[in-house]
């Protein structure tokens, strides 16, 4: 399972986008006078309230230097910082990796981070007095967070999640023939090279820095949860893999630090381009009438709505009800709009289409038959599905392989450029469809800690204690009960939580037993899948193999993440070869699955509910485990990476996070492929299965050489602004002195549709859902919290966000003061609402319990 996409950036298409509207310039904010006079000489900046007041009127873009003056005028409070941190020291001594983070064996290809001892510098920073505002605090620690290149590490809160800093330009990577070194190019100019005999510059340098090197550095800081500098530099560029998933590159949308103002391109014919870094603001919900950066901090840190919210009238650009009626997830009335709709890379007309295919669906699956090689390609960008899309996605792969094999195709590509991850059960049933006669390993531990054995302990003893029903089914899914899952060393069922803790000791710390999970028990798959069950390990299967592995190649981009990482483990345990495309501008090997290979991201309000459940269960864990877990600031959302992937029969207990795991064969994108996705699965087809010179060099023969030495990786810290005067914030403890009303729920919530919107947060709906429960279709009203595809949904774990359809962009023009033309994001600008993910027994006992 993946988060939302790191959590899926602000789609929005740049220059000459296949579809994509006119470029829209950003907002160059005219200050206001302060609106309140205080005692003081020098009065509050108002530059926040000024970019809130353009939001309020539609506008969504602005220039990054107008963002950053914003971010640095919010005050510091020391008191909430440190009670934040205990909260967060806490709930990363659940991440799984600690010990192998602070010394990683050979062959991982990111620097080494002793996790905790940083946050112990942060702390002793703040009682330092170190950090001259918010934004410096808040930098520091989430640099900690990206620097454990895990995409199941995230944190997303405070006002870093206000904006994301983009280029407004887009760049691809890419060789003139495959076998000469890539060069950086503007997106546009591979596109009008594409439709024309026009000659194209690479660029060579960045703000006067070797592009090369301007990137690399970038990528290092920026690019988040990928475990080699290959696919952090890859997240940088385009790729139509991502385009039909409404995303954005890391450079197009997704940079979390400030990178500058200016932006300037030199081209190896001497020209250049000259521009300016841009913000997007990504919060989708009013914030109410906010003026200084002390407002922004009472509602992106402490979640805190002002005193005059009611008595404003809500924004249109934020009445989401002007787009909501009944949401049918199971509709198939949708209109089909394909990946070629969406960018012409894909061919205009796919072979097989996963049913329900849309802009408002997860179903992307598609095939494409390449006759003239007798090869399939089967298409999966990602394994994030929704209710029906489940059992659509499903059908879609079973349906590829019946047609192909009526084709008479004998070689399959399965391309999963830019697939983050998602439901596991799709990956086990895809897995199961191509070797019917395997059963996959997929085995995965835990970090072995005493809060985890009172957790652990607790959960189990209750639901042994529980008579069959609906509340042993509904705990059956939780990930603290391990007694129906299986021992790998067994291969039977754990009898007790002391049997699968353990602990074990590897690379000085402790860990569990391998479980793997017991596909073949029903109620098990129905519980943890969301209702699905994947009957071929359930009932068996007589069918044999439709191709031998030698005749399959994986295709990837390095991206590959968490759930992907599983089904890719399981292909080449199978015997699949891979193939890995793109990478920095330089020869040699690169890893196919380069996002995270964790088994299990975790919430951390999940482990705050886990902490209050043991305690009301267990007077041993009430004793143990904290009385009051609170983080003291508004979390949207944070989450850790609970267990690892462990290989069958590795006596060494390394995870897969730590394996170095390369491709057999690198291929580097072309100036004819990497706009064009026919080109490229020809590209991989002739490198795999007829001339494997096509690949890089020194990539086929990775997997009996030494890895490269990850220890020259570069480390990159942050700019924190330390310079910056200092703004500090003393205040009453919010948390003990007043009432706090929190701005947005981070769960779902059921509503009375009696009582209308009076039992959802302020400017919040209560309408009609369909989720499927006991396998049919169900009818709920839910409040419908707001999302955008800038962040999603607060709960990324159980929530998707359901886009409405593409509306005109309002992105003001005014307030322009550059005195050049500058380049501006064009618009696909979607907003939606969070719909629950599917029916699992969990949302069915709420469902039921609200009905």
């Amino acid at each position: 399972m993946v988060l939302f996409r790191y959590l899926t950036l602000l789609c929005v298409f740049f220059g000459l986008a296949a579809t994509g509207p006119t470029p829209a310039k950003p907002a160059r904010v005219t200050r206001k006078a302060t609106l309140t006079e205080r005692d003081d000489a020098d009065p509050p900046s108002t530059i926040c309230g000024d970019i809130i007041d353009y939001v309020n009127n539609g506008t969504t873009v602005f220039y990054a230097s107008d963002a950053y003056e914003c971010l640095i005028s919010v005050p510091f409070n020391q008191a909430v910082a440190l009670r934040f941190l205990e909260y967060y020291n806490t709930t990363i001594l659940f991440q799984s990796t600690l010990a192998y983070l602070r010394a990683p064996p050979e062959g991982y290809q990111q620097p080494a981070i002793d996790v905790l001892q940083e946050l112990d510098v942060i702390k002793r920073n703040i009682t330092d007095n170190v950090y001259p505002n918010e934004y410096a605090f808040e930098v520091a620690l989430q640099s900690v967070v990206y620097r454990v290149h895990d995409a199941h590490v995230e944190l997303n809160s405070g006002i870093l999640a206000a904006f994301a800093f983009a280029s407004p330009v887009d760049l691809m990577t890419a060789s003139k023939d495959g076998k000469e070194i890539p060069k950086v190019y503007f997106k546009d100019d591979i596109l009008a090279l594409q439709e024309g005999d026009v000659d194209i510059s690479p660029v060579v340098s960045i703000n006067g820095i070797d592009v090369d090197d301007f990137l690399t550095d970038l990528a290092a800081l920026q690019s988040v949860g990928m475990l080699e500098p290959h696919a952090d530099w890859n997240e940088l560029m385009s790729n139509p893999a991502r385009d039909i998933q409404y995303e954005l590159s890391i450079l197009g949308g997704g940079l979390t630090f400030y990178p500058g103002d200016e932006l300037n391109f030199t081209f190896a014919n001497g020209t250049t381009y000259e521009t300016w870094w841009l913000a997007i603001y990504s919060e989708p919900y009013f914030t109410g009438p906010l003026r200084t950066g002390g407002d922004f901090y009472n509602y992106f840190v402490l979640g805190l709505l002002p005193a005059s919210y009611d008595e404003v009238p809500l924004p249109d650009a934020f009445n989401y009800s002007q787009y909501t009626s009944e949401i049918n997830l199971d509709d198939s009335t949708e209109s089909q709009l394909l990946p070629y709709t969406i960018s012409h890379a894909y061919p205009k007309k796919p072979d097989v289409v996963q049913q329900g295919i849309s802009d408002q669906s997860t179903g992307f699956v598609t095939g494409y038959f390449l006759n003239d090689t007798k090869t399939g390609v089967l298409s999966i960008p990602t394994f994030n599905q929704i209710e029906w899309d489940v059992g659509n996605f499903s059908l879609a792969v079973a349906n590829f392989i019946s047609r192909a094999k009526d084709a008479k195709l004998e070689k399959i590509i399965i391309d999963l450029q830019q697939n983050a991850g998602g439901m596991v059960e799709p990956a086990f049933v895809t897995f199961g469809q191509f070797f019917p006669e395997q059963e996959p390993f997929a085995g995965s531990r835990r970090r072995s800690h005493e809060l985890a054995n009172s957790i652990g302990k607790a959960y189990n003893e209750y639901w042994k204690r529980l008579p069959f029903g609906d509340e042993k089914i509904y705990y059956e899914a939780s990930e603290w009960v391990v007694l129906p899952r299986l021992n790998a060393d067994t291969g039977r069922n754990f009898t007790s939580w002391a049997e699968y803790y353990g602990p074990r000791n590897f690379h000085d710390d402790d860990f569990s037993l391998t479980e793997r999970y017991d596909l073949a028990n029903e109620v098990w798959d129905a519980a943890n899948f969301d209702g699905w069950v994947p009957t071929k390990y359930t009932e068996g299967s007589d069918s044999t193999r439709p191709w031998d592995p030698k005749n399959i190649v994986l295709l990837t981009d390095g991206a590959c993440s968490s759930t992907c990482s599983l089904f890719t483990e399981m292909m080449v345990q199978a015997g699949v070869r891979t193939v890995v495309v793109g990478g920095r501008p330089a020869s040699g090997p690169m890893q196919a699955t380069a996002g995270t290979r964790g088994a299990s991201p975790y919430l951390s309000l999940g482990l705050d509910n886990d902490f209050n459940t043991a305690r009301n269960w267990s007077t041993d864990a009430a004793a143990a485990l904290p009385e009051v877990r609170d983080p003291g600031v508004f979390i949207n959302y944070a989450t850790f990476n609970l267990r690892d992937q462990i290989r069958k029969d590795d006596d060494t207990g390394t995870p897969l996070q730590f394996k170095y795991l390369p491709a057999d064969c690198r291929l580097y994108f072309t100036l004819d492929n990497v706009f064009n996705m026919s080109a490229l699965w020809r590209d991989v087809g002739h490198a795999t299965w007829t001339d494997s010179s096509l690949c890089v060099a020194g990539s086929t023969t990775a997997n009996s050489t030494s890895p490269p030495d990850g220890s020259k990786s570069r480390a990159v810290t942050p700019d924190l602004g330390l310079h910056n005067s200092r703004n500090s914030l003393d205040m009453p403890d919010p948390l003990t002195d007043g009432e706090t009303e929190v701005t947005r729920p981070n769960k779902l919530k059921f509503c009375d549709p009696e009582s209308g919107s009076s039992t959802c947060p302020p400017h919040v709906g209560c309408e009609p859902v369909r989720v499927k429960c006991d396998g049919k279709p169900k009818r709920v009203h839910i409040c419908v919290m707001p999302c955008t595809n800038s962040r999603g949904c607060l709960d990324p774990l159980d929530q998707s966000c359901k886009l409405f359809a593409p509306t005109e962009s309002s992105m003001s023009t005014s307030g322009i003061s550059k005195g050049r033309p500058v380049r501006g994001l064009s618009n696909d600008v979607r907003k939606g609402i969070c719909v629950p993910k599917s029916g699992s027994d969990a949302i069915c006992k709420d469902a039921k319990a609200a009905s």
